[in-house]
């Protein structure tokens, strides 16, 4: 069976923004006996930032982005130095959760116009537990370790693209109050190789699998899946 997944090396998150500049306005007025006066107007406007200065704003959005990238790269490196037959495993029984929960999600809906994302939540997460259940045993199954030694699976940056559109990150809480961060590695649009079920794709329109890590261990999966009519659902996470 052939490889499905792709190791990239680099993520990038950049961002910022640069303050306007505005010149303010000097009136200078000249009376008849010769003598110059300068007179600014009643309401001069207030004095804007130099170029080269950021808002408070700027500032904390750059903040933002490099503490991602920087937790990316970190999570990176984390996985990498991972079991190869533990990663596969564990990702494997995320694509296995998620497959099975949107498929169950889409035999019970009839019409999605009358769903909201609220109500659409509330769908997935009654399905949730059955569906890490599932994942839990399959990953049992001699058919699931013959698959994790074969193919090993990686962080799949391809996944942030169109026709899967998959949030690049994602966080699951741990019982400390810390937070597990977690990255793709794997997504679809429809069936997952090792998956017994299909998606009609009426609700959804794909789905996205993550490794989560702390402290240089896989500590958690999720799944995100991503609806037609309001993009991504909650994260649901389970705990090794």
């Amino acid at each position: 069976m052939q490889a499905w997944m792709r190791l990239v090396v680099a993520l990038v998150l950049t961002g910022g923004m640069v303050a306007a500049l505005v010149p303010a306005c000097t009136i200078h007025l000249r009376p008849s006996d010769g003598d110059e006066i300068e007179n600014e107007s009643e309401n001069p406007p207030p004095a804007h930032p130099d170029e080269d200065s950021e808002t408070d704003d700027d500032v904390e959005s750059d903040q933002e982005s490099e503490t991602t990238s920087s937790e990316a790269e970190a999570a990176y490196d984390e996985l990498m130095s991972i079991d190869p037959q533990e990663v596969a495993l564990k990702t494997m029984a995320a694509s296995y959760a998620a497959v099975m929960v949107a498929s169950l999600v889409e035999t019970q809906v009839v019409d999605p116009a009358a769903l909201d994302l609220e109500a659409l939540d509330a769908v997935i997460q009654q399905h949730a537990l059955a569906g890490w259940d599932s994942a839990r045993i399959w990953i049992e199954t001699p058919e699931a370790t013959t698959l994790a030694a074969t193919d090993g699976i990686y962080p799949d940056f391809a996944c942030f693209n169109e026709p899967y559109g998959c949030p690049q990150t994602a966080e699951c809480p741990l019982s400390n109050g810390e937070q597990a961060f977690c990255m793709v590695t794997h997504c679809g649009t429809g069936e997952c190789p090792w998956c017994p079920w299909g998606l009609g794709n009426l609700v959804f329109k794909s789905w996205c699998a993550y490794g989560c890590l702390k402290h240089g261990s896989l500590v958690a999966g999720a799944y995100i899946l991503i609806s037609r009519g309001w993009g991504p659902s909650k994260p649901q996470c389970t705990y090794w």
